[in-house]
């Protein structure tokens, strides 16, 4: 069987079509063609169905791409490791949510220690599809919901409530939830979630904000100007705080822990890059503790 061959197959798959891999790999959509009409024929099976609309894998085709994507990125793995002279080399695709500032410097020391590994990092508010959009390892907040992935768990996060010094002056500081929820509130919010309760674990109050938005940066900016009331993520707030541009509300009774996960495909293998990142990321994070 022509390794070469699995791998344009495998990139085909990735890419969807023969155009869109022919893109990515620089390999005339002919040769894509006939080397995985090649392919077919040394496995005496149908792997692709063609079509105007693309390509799409026969069931054999499924079972062929998902056991030979392993071989092939360990026999890549087993490669570089030989040929990097030791070093760690190659690109990282990744996802962290939006306005998570903290991540930026965490990849910047990363790269400072692997300076030979290149990193892709994409900020959505959509959950990506580590497959689909080939992303290697995910950064995502809160209950996963998911058995698709391979979690590796972080020092989870704290949420505070800020406000302005001028706001409490103007409004008196809360004691309670309830009476917090009486103030003007600057919430989060996506297009797909809009439900606004605090839990403190011991009292649940539904609140009506009179700002929401889905960027942190918005919320911080109605909190300095004090507008309303918001929930940061203490790496967030901490600047302002120990600035006193902001003081913190109702501490160590409204504050909620998120947790932090890195997650992977299950079905994949996880790279030597792979490693050293998520080891990385737990080294970076004790730090912070």
């Amino acid at each position: 069987m022509d390794f070469n061959a699995t791998k344009l197959f495998i990139a085909v798959m990735n890419a969807g079509s023969f155009s869109a891999a022919s893109d990515k790999t620089g390999v005339p959509i002919s040769t894509l063609s006939r080397k995985i009409n090649e392919l077919e024929q040394a496995l005496n099976v149908q792997l692709l169905e063609r079509s105007r609309h693309g390509v799409k894998p026969t069931y054999k085709g499924q079972q062929f791409f998902e056991q030979a994507r392993l071989g092939v990125e360990l026999l890549e793995d087993a490669q570089k490791s030989v040929t990097s002279v030791h070093k760690l080399q190659g690109k990282l695709r990744l996802s962290v949510p939006p306005n998570f500032s903290l991540w930026w410097d965490l990849l910047i020391d990363f790269q400072q220690r692997y300076p030979d590994i290149t990193v892709f990092c994409h900020s959505s508010e959509r959950i990506v599809d580590l497959f689909a959009d080939g992303v290697d390892v995910a950064l995502r907040m809160g209950d996963l919901n998911t058995d698709d992935v391979i979690a590796k768990p972080l020092a989870p996060l704290e949420t505070l409530f800020v406000a302005s010094p001028e706001l409490v002056a103007h409004h008196g500081a809360p004691e309670t939830l309830a009476e917090m929820a009486r103030l003007p509130i600057a919430a989060w919010e996506s297009l797909t979630h809009g439900f606004f309760e605090w839990d403190s674990g011991t009292e649940k109050v539904k609140y009506e904000p009179v700002f929401t938005t889905n960027n942190s940066q918005g919320l911080i900016h109605y909190a300095l100007s004090g507008k309303a009331i918001a929930q940061l993520l203490d790496f967030s707030a901490r600047p302002w705080l120990e600035s006193g541009d902001l003081v913190q509300l109702l501490p160590g009774i409204a504050a909620q822990k998120l947790p932090l996960n890195l997650v992977y495909a299950r079905h994949k293998h996880p790279s030597n890059l792979v490693r050293a990142y998520l080891d990385f990321c737990s080294e970076w994070m004790e730090k912070l503790k």
